[in-house]
């Protein structure tokens, strides 16, 4: 009976470390999260867009051990004008703290994307560290994003708006106890079961799933 419970309870842990979630190989992520920035074509002209940075942290590429560290930033982006706007991932770039630009940007889905009046879309685009190292990458204290939007119905037709966001590291274990979050875990417990406690803990023996803050959260 206790061996049942144990499994029971794990495989409900498992299943829900798994919905919605998803975990870099860091142990830090950048703020604001998400960063807002409302984007307009001039001063005094209404927004034509809202656009939602958010960067969880870093992995390597195609989650090898031998990939090469990339970025992950995720993007939303919402028309707020009467018009489409198109956003071209390859015209964007990524600065780190030293100025150091980050390499060509991978989006999914690739290619341009286009957005309808009133619509929105979100995705996903990586950029490579400017060098093959540690995914720590302790010197990197920030970063920079520039990207274009071009929006449709403009006086001389198609106009390109420049959007630039910045945001802070910040070591995720910091953040999470800062903020009292409770996430899914790593804990320790008699066998293979569940714990409640801090950091993903219950004390007992051995190791297991638990339910408490823990640095691999969800975004």
């Amino acid at each position: 009976m206790r061996k049942l419970f144990s499994l029971t309870c794990l495989t409900v842990a498992a299943a829900l470390s798994t919905v919605s979630c998803r975990s870099t190989q860091v142990t830090y992520q950048f703020t604001p999260s998400p960063l807002e920035v409302l984007v307009s074509q001039g001063e005094d002209q209404p927004s034509v867009a809202r656009v939602l940075v958010g960067i969880p942290g870093a992995e390597r590429e195609g989650n090898r051990s031998s990939g090469r560290p990339e970025l992950v930033v995720r993007l939303r982006i919402e028309n707020q004008s009467a018009d489409a706007i198109h956003f071209d991932p390859s015209r964007s770039s990524l600065l780190g703290s030293d100025l150091a630009e980050f390499g060509a940007a991978k989006a999914d889905p690739a290619g341009v994307t286009s957005i309808s009046a009133g619509q929105s879309k979100s995705m996903l685009v990586r950029y490579p560290f400017p060098q093959n190292g540690s995914l720590d990458a302790p010197l990197l204290t920030g970063v920079n994003l520039r990207l274009e939007l071009d929006v449709d119905g403009g006086p001389t037709g198609t106009q390109s708006v420049e959007v630039s966001a910045s945001l802070e590291r910040v070591d995720q274990l910091g953040l999470y106890n800062a903020r009292d979050r409770v996430n899914w875990g790593l804990g320790y417990r008699g066998g293979w079961g569940p714990g409640f406690g801090t950091f993903g803990g219950g004390f007992g023996r051995g190791w297991g799933w638990g339910f408490g803050n823990s640095f691999y959260g969800c975004w």
